[in-house]
């Protein structure tokens, strides 16, 4: 296990799909990333299922520092890469923030919604449970060294 990250993007930096999110899910977060190394100059390694790239990816990201929170969490990184390996043709699933609300409402294979992927790559409980609002609870509260979320800084 090692210190990385998950990261949160801000809705209100969003588009309207963004704020639709936020406001289901009820946090100020639209999108998670789980951040697998850091490559420097706010550009991550990072794995996730996105509805810009419509499914599971990994991809380098420029995190705009005003736009992402990122918390310190623990993750078995080999797991996650495993993981993503086995799963990397899944695609966005876009109702799947309703299952987090209304459980066992809508449960397709080979779909997954990002906060469902960070929380079973952290091997987490029943990660369909996570929504964005869960998820970052759940962070907050099992930070490694027990920081404060941190905002990327320029």
């Amino acid at each position: 296990m090692q210190a990385t990250y998950l990261a949160f993007y801000i809705a209100e930096k969003g588009k309207l799909l963004d704020h639709i999110i936020s406001t289901i899910d009820g946090s100020p977060y639209s999108h998670c990333e789980l951040v697998i190394n850091e490559l420097g100059e706010q550009r991550y390694d990072c794995i996730s299922s996105s509805h810009r790239d419509g499914g599971l990816r990994r991809k380098t990201i420029y995190m705009e520092p005003s736009h992402w929170v990122l918390i310190p969490v623990m993750c078995d990184i080999d797991y996650a890469i495993r993981w993503f390996n086995k799963r990397k043709s899944f695609k966005y699933d876009y109702l799947a923030l309703i299952r987090t609300i209304i459980p066992g409402f809508y449960n397709p294979e080979y779909r997954l919604f990002c906060s469902e992927a960070c929380a079973d790559m952290l091997e987490l409980v029943d990660p369909a449970s996570y929504g964005l609002k869960k998820l970052y609870r759940w962070a907050v509260d099992n930070q490694p060294l027990r920081s404060k979320p941190i905002k990327i800084m320029s």
